[in-house]
């Protein structure tokens, strides 16, 4: 058996849907958001920073060949038959050599965080899924469930107000509020013993006192 509505404040059903329609857009935009925070990361790790540090490594492999071939110059010009030290040369050398060791441990580097970023990137996506079906599915159905109630008790209010209870007897307001069979069980209740039609406004007095109870909750 069904319960009566017990409604005190349409207005309170409207700051509900009102508050789950903000919810829904902050939440839809901070997600957005993220979405975007995370194609920029993809972007620049993915392909930004590969294609930077293969043009590194080329240019230092490149500085490491010029060093190398500075540095044999060097050895093939003795001084005053003795060889020379090529101090610098080899300095520069050795930085050559520094630097594309660098580059070579940054690209792997990089390779690293993308296999690291593709698997959180996984995880978030099974974590916020629960979050993104809330926000796409749940809450406007749920803002549909509260704008069929507001319109529903609003065309009642409205009802009740155009057509007010003192214009009514007992008997035509019943009328209007169940159909037209279940008025006939109610007012004639068995017609072989109610002829007069006592019983029957005696039901129907009796079905107006209930609505008229529901009508003291809203």
């Amino acid at each position: 058996m069904s319960t009566p509505a017990n409604v005190h404040s349409l207005e309170s059903i409207e700051a509900v849907r009102n508050a789950l329609s903000l919810f829904d857009e902050r939440v839809t935009d901070a997600l957005t958001e993220i979405g975007a925070e995370l194609r920029r990361m993809l972007e620049w790790l993915e392909h930004d920073r590969p294609r930077h540090w293969r043009s590194q490594v080329r240019l230092a492999t490149d500085r490491v060949h010029e060093a190398q071939q500075a540095l044999h110059r060097c050895l093939m010009f003795p001084i005053a038959n003795e060889r020379p030290s090529c101090y610098e040369e080899r300095m520069e050398l050795k930085n050559a050599q520094a630097r594309l060791a660098y580059c070579l441990e940054k690209v792997e580097r990089v390779r690293h965080w993308q296999r690291s970023v593709q698997h959180e990137l996984f995880e978030y996506e099974g974590r916020i899924s629960q979050l993104t079906r809330l926000v796409e599915v749940d809450v406007p159905q749920a803002m549909g469930v509260l704008t069929r109630i507001v319109r529903h008790l609003e065309e009642y209010q409205s009802l009740r107000a155009g057509q007010p209870r003192p214009s009514y007897n007992d008997v035509s307001l019943a009328q209007e509020l169940w159909p037209d069979g279940e008025v006939a069980a109610a007012t004639v209740g068995g017609g072989e013993h109610t002829s007069g039609g006592d019983d029957s406004d005696s039901s129907a007095v009796q079905a107006i006192k209930t609505e008229g109870r529901l009508d003291a909750k809203m």
